[in-house]
């Protein structure tokens, strides 16, 4: 009995092994004892999606803020101008060319 036993899985063995393709034992080995089709993952022309990188979009940087400030404002301003008094010819200096007297700054009115 023993005999015949050992015949019978070896006969398996051989039934087996060709129908298990080569692809499948390439990942890990795996035993299989039983009648029909064996399926043990994807099958050889199966590959997995393809990966796509899609790079970050470019930085631009803000553009620099303009800042438009007004133009100056320049007030000219004249130098003050005085009149100037003769107390003695009781008279202001361009009527009365030279004064015996200090002349007196007086502002213009």
């Amino acid at each position: 009995m023993r005999r015949v036993a050992s015949i019978a899985l070896v006969v398996i063995a051989l039934v087996v092994v060709p129908a298990v393709p080569s692809s499948a034992w390439r990942g890990h080995p795996s035993v299989f004892i039983g009648v029909g089709p064996v399926w043990s993952g994807p099958p050889y022309w199966y590959y997995p999606p393809p990966y796509y990188y899609y790079p970050p979009p470019p930085y631009y940087p803000p553009p620099p803020q303009v800042v438009v400030q007004p133009a100056p404002v320049i007030v000219e301003q004249l130098p003050q101008s005085y009149w100037y008094y003769c107390p003695s010819a009781r008279a202001y200096f361009p009527t009365v060319p030279t004064c015996s007297e200090a002349w007196i700054k007086v502002a213009p009115q």
